[in-house]
């Protein structure tokens, strides 16, 4: 099983490579009817305008702690049946997201390596060549 991060407005590329999209956002779009995983969603004092970067930062620290690695992992695991994963939230791949703090917790304390989807490049379309050449 792999596991990856992206967010919900990749899912028609996701479904595609024929990966599992679990939403880890504390509430999800309304075209979204996959799985969610709560447990690993910011609070909504964390996604209000009174919660400071740096405080966001140790209160996802401490959500994720307080989970434990091997439990996230456990439930990431009990979802998915063997498929490959992505886990979604709202922000594009450039901009700060809890998903990019929640891959690099579960890399660090567990050796995985969950990277970012990116779709493969499409395949050049042939050219027709010239039977006077």
């Amino acid at each position: 099983m792999e596991i990856y991060t992206s967010y919900f407005g990749n899912i028609k590329r996701l479904g595609t490579a024929g990966i599992m999209p679990i939403g880890i956002a504390r509430w999800k779009p309304r075209f979204y009817e996959g799985v969610c995983m709560y447990s690993v969603a910011p609070t909504r004092y964390m996604l209000s305008d009174d919660c400071e970067h740096e405080e966001y930062l140790e209160l996802y620290d401490e959500i994720l702690r307080k989970r434990g690695a091997a439990s996230i992992i456990n439930e990431i695991n009990s979802i998915a049946h063997g498929r490959n994963v992505a886990l979604l939230c709202y922000e594009k791949p450039g901009d700060f997201c809890h998903r990019h703090l929640l891959a690099d917790f579960l890399n660090k304390e567990l050796g995985l390596n969950i990277r970012e989807y990116e779709a493969p490049a499409p395949a050049p379309k042939p050219t027709q060549t010239s039977l006077f050449d």
